[in-house]
């Protein structure tokens, strides 16, 4: 969540003037109908109740700005088909009360799923963070009400005139449809409008990192292996522990305690040394008790309490220059790296040779022909993963996004081989995450030049 208020902060302009431009139409819109119907409440409802329709447009912009596709305000609002035709009906009538909506909207609007393939992939990615989730949009709501809504509303209400409802109990204003003023619904609108993008880049940034825990799986399995094999080690210590527990217990306490007492360490002088006067004052000198003694215990409290502070200060700067000064010491004896086996599969895909067709490219041309693009391009996309990893030994891990896997592979290819693989992977990430779907000659044609990759 802290990643996605990192990217609003980075693209903050690119999010902010379309779902301005947006919101304040929802707004005036709602404003309208609030005049035709006489109470302002309608358009405090018609401003929250249309949230869903706000979101999709900061989506929208973020999904493509973290794959370096910078949107201008004019392209968004140019084709508001890319934003709207993703389940905006659904979001505002039965999934209008999902508490984890910034979480699962990627789900339907960038992946596309529906009905009970949207349900289970919601499962999935839900499984540990849907808590999180529901959190989040909890404290989202509450921070919109609680403290934007509430001061921007009791500041505008400092500069319009008195509310109608003025001089009436809360009972008799909420039954004649006046406990909302104008005020209100402005500074509610604008709450929703400044803290809606933060709300969706945190939900988007937790499915992002969801996805990469989902694809990292093996990493998991390996921690939980190291895990149970020390379990297993505490309790047998436990075990060998025990009976030595047991045979300790059956000493009585109070003869132990005497035989120790009686060792000559405990009888003997402690030699101390403290400050004071080289001519002790007089009897008469001496200020007395009730003058001041008070003023005199407070000075030596706040001496000892600022000395205390010192030492705690001295003793942080000390730990962290030594914490520094580790950092920054070359680090010896690094352990040897384990050798490197090509994975089963990459990024979900299988990318054995065994699993893969002998004429990728013609296999891949014909689920053109037969209209099956986004197969065709997976196809492609693994058959050139399995020529990389097993034929030229390019060694990508499951922890490698896409273009690390292509700045990988560029040093190992020659300028066709690298040109050919930069088409197919900026093609694959269109259709896979920006739901753009290429053309049947654009596949067709990738297919063909396949023979690139697989040449020797």
């Amino acid at each position: 969540m802290d990643l996605g208020l990192a990217m609003l902060q980075r693209w903050w302009r690119l999010v902010y003037l379309p779902h301005f431009a947006v919101g304040i139409a929802v707004a005036l819109a709602g404003w309208g109908l609030s005049l035709l119907a006489g109470k302002a409440i309608v358009a405090l409802l018609f401003v929250w109740w249309l949230k869903p329709l706000y979101d999709r447009v900061v989506l929208h912009v973020l999904s493509r700005a973290v794959f370096g596709e910078a949107q201008s305000t004019r392209h968004v609002l140019g084709a508001p088909g890319e934003w709207l035709r993703t389940g905006l009906f659904w979001a505002l009538t039965l999934g209008r009360f999902d508490t984890a909506r910034a979480f699962n909207l990627p789900v339907r609007q960038l992946e596309g799923q529906r009905a009970r393939a949207a349900r289970e992939r919601r499962s999935v990615l839900g499984r540990r963070v849907g808590s999180y989730a529901t959190w989040l949009h909890l404290v989202c709501f509450g921070f919109e009400v609680v403290v934007l809504y509430w001061g921007l509303s009791h500041f505008t209400s400092l500069l319009l005139p008195a509310k109608a409802a003025e001089g009436q109990d809360f009972t008799q204003a909420f039954l004649s449809g006046n406990v909302f003023g104008y005020d209100d619904v402005l500074a509610y609108a604008a709450a929703v409008l400044l803290l809606e993008p933060f709300y969706v880049a945190a939900g988007f940034a937790l499915y992002l990192n969801r996805r990469t825990l989902l694809e990292g799986w093996d990493i998991e399995v390996a921690l939980r292996k190291i895990t149970q094999r020390h379990a297993v080690t505490a309790m047998l210590a436990i075990c060998c522990m025990l009976p030595l527990l047991c045979f300790a217990a059956e000493k009585d306490p109070r003869q132990e305690i005497a035989e120790v007492l009686k060792a000559p360490e405990f009888p003997h002088q402690i030699d101390s040394m403290r400050w004071q006067r080289r001519n002790p004052l007089e009897e008469s000198e001496r200020p007395p008790s009730g003058d001041g003694g008070w003023l005199r215990e407070l000075g030596v409290a706040l001496a000892g309490i600022l000395r205390a502070l010192f030492w705690v200060a001295a003793a942080g700067v000390l730990a962290y220059a030594i914490w520094w000064a580790m950092r920054m010491l070359p680090r010896m004896h690094s352990p040897l790296a384990e050798a490197y086996r090509p994975p089963a599969s990459l990024f979900g895909m299988e990318i054995a040779p065994e699993k893969l067709p002998a004429d990728i490219g013609a296999a891949a041309a014909a689920l053109a022909r037969a209209g099956r693009l986004r197969e065709a391009l997976a196809l492609l996309y693994r058959g050139a993963l399995s020529d990389l990893v097993h034929r030229r030994g390019v060694e990508l891990l499951a922890s490698h996004t896409e273009l690390e896997a292509l700045q990988l592979a560029t040093k190992r290819l020659d300028s066709d081989r690298s040109a050919y693989l930069q088409t197919l992977v900026r093609t694959w990430r269109e259709c896979a995450y920006s739901r753009r779907a290429p053309g049947q000659p654009e596949v067709e044609h990738l297919a063909a030049g396949f023979s690139v990759m697989a040449a020797p």
